[in-house]
């Protein structure tokens, strides 16, 4: 579409009705993680989130498709907040099975907390991302906070202030890289209601996955519950395996595991036993989410309307403005609901909420 400007008096970007409806959207790897945007990846201790982030770190430092989506290869800068040898160990098995043993070139770590509230911190992290440009040849593509609690100094996470000054530094990252920020964080006690902290750090973020495990096994569950300008990936579950790396001082074998980056269907018998859910594909944690409170609402005997079940996912910290209905359909498609005007029920009204 021909694009006409005309002369302004404001130095405001004004620009006419539709006028750049078919600007691409850049992905570092498509339909998972946008260009240039402030992402998170929130979990459970133990939930495997920071396997996930080496795995996206290290596919995009290398080129290396993921999950067979393309990949926008660049240079990467892993914050390992909470220091320790977890992670480069963690790259290495990657590295060795995934990368014929050759170490990965652009993908450096900074073995220390950096701080985004703190002007000074922020200041450090583009002079890092402009030396890693200059050393590798490649601009930063992805910055990884690993995780937001050590990262976020003597702040208040439940505090939107603290938040937001937070956030407002991952933002002026972003800006003056052009990277995009992942923020590894934590859940809340209650997983099914978020990401711990101030509702504000959802409400900023372009994109955000929850993870979980799977059961006791070794995989994860990777289920997208925010993607600001996209259509959600489905839900899938992600194996890993383990990687011997070596035979330390003692005669112990040292291993750590990599993600297997091809996805599956999640074994639901292992998930909360909702076996309701078995064989209905690219479900996402925001279909859970509006199943279980239709689930948990008509097994109480309690009026289930879409009202309610709006107000039910507001209360657990899921963005219902733009796309509830479409969950909604979803479910009706599927035949797990039926909906008479305002009201849902279960397609079988004698299932139980633990059903």
């Amino acid at each position: 579409m021909e694009q006409t400007y005309m002369e302004l008096s404001t130095a405001l970007p004004l620009r006419k009705g539709s006028d750049g409806f078919d600007t691409r959207q850049d992905y570092l790897i498509k339909g998972y993680l946008p260009s240039s945007s402030v992402t998170s990846a929130y979990g459970a201790s133990g939930s495997y989130k920071s396997f996930l982030a080496v795995s996206w770190g290290c596919h995009i430092a290398t080129g290396k498709p993921w999950a067979g989506k393309p990949v926008t290869q660049g240079a990467v800068i892993y914050v390992v907040g909470e220091g320790g040898i977890g992670v480069p160990r963690r790259i290495r098995a990657w590295e060795e099975t995934l990368n014929g043993g050759s170490p990965i070139d652009s993908l450096y770590r900074v073995d220390c907390p950096i701080f985004p509230a703190s002007p000074e911190s922020v200041q450090q992290v583009i002079k890092a991302a402009n030396d890693v440009k200059a050393a590798t040849g490649m601009p930063v593509r992805l910055i990884i906070l690993d995780t937001l609690a050590r990262c976020f100094g003597g702040s208040d996470e439940n505090a939107a202030k603290d938040m937001g000054a937070f956030i407002q530094g991952c933002d002026y990252i972003k800006a003056a890289t052009q990277a995009t920020v992942l923020i590894i964080h934590h859940s809340g006690k209650d997983q099914d209601r978020g990401a711990r902290g101030s509702s504000a750090f959802r409400a900023a973020l372009d994109v955000e996955f929850n993870v979980r495990r799977e059961g006791e096994g070794g995989a994860l569950i990777l289920s997208c519950t925010k993607m600001k300008d996209a259509e959600e990936p489905p839900r899938q579950a992600y194996d890993l395996f383990p990687v011997d790396l070596y035979v330390d001082n003692d005669g112990d074998q040292v291993s750590s595991l990599v993600l297997k980056d091809e996805g599956r269907p999640v074994n639901e018998s292992d998930d909360e036993g909702n076996a309701a859910l078995a064989g209905i594909s690219r479900l996402t944690e925001n279909h859970l989410a509006l199943w279980k409170a239709i689930r948990l609402r008509t097994a109480n005997g309690k009026p289930c309307t879409r009202a309610l079940l709006r107000d039910d996912m507001r209360k657990m910290g899921f963005d219902v403005s733009k796309k509830f209905n479409r969950w909604l359909e979803k479910l009706v498609r599927d035949g797990l609901v039926i909906c008479d005007g305002e009201h849902v029920r279960p397609f079988r009204q004698d299932m139980k909420a633990g059903d």
